[in-house]
């Protein structure tokens, strides 16, 4: 097998070979951008950072996961279902919006199982924009992002007796590929802006950040990446990561071997709990919006850029070193989240 330290066998036109093999329903255009941070870092008198706008991807107000859901969804027309069906998160899941979107963009129904959250009974954010998409929003009156297993399967059982043909979204290879593409991005993108990468830093919780490791990995690249999980989850963060990396390069045949002690993902910036407002938050929130105009939010990227900041000021990144943070999305949160926001501005004039 190919590993981190071998000489690559596999070219950026190689992966994507392997990738066009994959079903696919196109929902946004690729490449996103890559924006020059050069106002932050002349604030920071730090690294170069570069932003990677996965924010901007079309379809439900943008987000990460519209990379996963249009091999998903293509994968779902290939089987001829009729709906989409997906649970685990919370009411005021970005996951939940963009499925919801994508389902109604290939013209199928969206049922989903979801558990209360903060905010979760709030018709704002994301929770507003399911009942505007028309999804069948269906709860299990638990808090938390769990515990939804059993339910589930039960649901998709009760679709498929009335008649129905559900594509369950499960946490499989298909969650993490799209990432893999994302990863072959950034590095052309790096190339055309004569950017030496050294790191990326991003939000992630499973698939997102297992797809940019094969990425690396494939290309024998030497970028380190540097997770921020959004919620801290007892034991088996990093091994579940490897794991689906490992499946996602079989399914392309890439023969890349991704061990657990390899993944870096850390719960520092999480806070009391997940989906609770961090001061580091808020301030990395402010931060960005006041030197470049662009919008994080305050459950995953506010915090990953936190972490992001910490490092910065800790000397864990330098000025010779290249930055890309991966805006993963999420925007609706901001406005589930005034008052939190706005408390936390006010502290801190």
């Amino acid at each position: 097998m190919t590993s981190h330290k071998d000489k690559s066998a596999w070219s950026v036109a190689d992966i994507r070979k392997r990738l066009d093999k994959l079903p696919r329903f196109s929902l946004t255009d690729l490449p996103t951008p890559l924006h020059d941070l050069s106002n932050l870092r002349k604030r920071l008198n730090g690294p170069r950072i570069l932003m990677k706008r996965d924010d901007l991807t079309h379809g439900g107000l943008g987000g990460n996961k519209n990379r996963k859901f249009q091999f998903e969804i293509g994968a779902a027309l290939e089987q001829k279902c009729d709906l989409m069906v997906w649970g685990g998160g919370v009411l005021q899941s970005n996951h939940a919006r963009q499925c919801a979107a994508a389902a109604r963009r290939a013209g199928l129904d969206c049922v989903l199982l979801l558990n209360d959250g903060p905010h979760g009974h709030d018709l704002q954010g994301n929770r507003l924009l399911l009942d505007l998409l028309g999804a069948d929003v269906r709860t299990t009156g638990r808090d938390g992002m769990f515990g939804h297993e059993a339910d589930l399967a039960r649901l998709a059982d009760e679709l498929r007796a009335a008649g129905r043909h559900p594509f369950v979204v499960e946490y499989g290879p298909l969650t993490a590929v799209g990432y893999v593409e994302c990863l072959l991005e950034i590095h052309e993108q790096c190339l055309d802006h004569n950017a030496d990468l050294t790191h990326i830093y991003l939000a992630s919780g499973g698939g997102t950040q297992a797809g940019l490791e094969l990425g690396t990995r494939a290309l024998n690249a030497r970028y380190s990446i540097r997770g921020f999980s959004p919620l801290i989850v007892e034991g088996g963060r990093m091994e579940q990561q490897a794991a689906l990396a490992q499946a996602s390069s079989k399914l392309l045949d890439l023969n890349v071997e991704i061990t657990p002690d390899e993944i870096w993902n850390s719960t520092k910036f999480v806070g009391p709990a997940y989906a609770e407002v961090t001061p580091a938050g808020i301030e990395a929130i402010r931060l960005v919006a006041e030197t470049e105009g662009i919008f994080l939010e305050p459950v995953y990227t506010g915090k990953a850029f936190a972490g992001l900041l910490h490092d910065i000021r800790k000397g864990v990144l330098g000025p010779d070193d290249t930055v890309v943070f991966l805006h993963t999305g999420g925007t609706p949160l901001l406005f589930t989240y005034a008052r939190e926001l706005g408390e936390g501005f006010d502290q801190d004039r």
